[in-house]
């Protein structure tokens, strides 16, 4: 259970640090609850005895992960780029609704 431990606080230190490294302010608690409910939840998998090494195994491999950005919040702002192309059309869309309409009330 050392292992689980260390491998949480590993992975809310290097969240921590990030988030203050880019926007230069700490992260919001809800953050930080979502990272202590995942390793919480690989807690109660590592009880049952048999699993344990593995969960602990898991957690750390997810501070690896979080460490190299290889997890989907870290695939190089692809995410963040396709939200804002989707609501970019999504506005273009509206846009040309109203230039539409207001073509058939001339």
């Amino acid at each position: 259970m050392n292992g689980l431990v260390g491998a949480w606080l590993v992975g809310e230190s290097l969240f921590i640090w990030r988030q203050v490294h880019v926007t230069h302010r700490l992260p919001v608690p809800g953050d930080l609850l979502g990272i202590t409910g995942l390793f919480a939840l690989l807690g109660f998998a590592a009880a049952y005895q048999p699993a344990g090494k593995l969960v602990t195994a898991v957690a750390w491999g997810l501070d690896i992960a979080a460490f190299f950005n290889a997890l989907p919040a870290g695939l190089g702002g692809q995410i963040a780029q396709a939200q804002t192309a989707e609501s970019d059309s999504e506005y273009a869309s509206a846009e040309s609704v109203g230039s539409r309409a207001a073509g058939a009330a001339a």
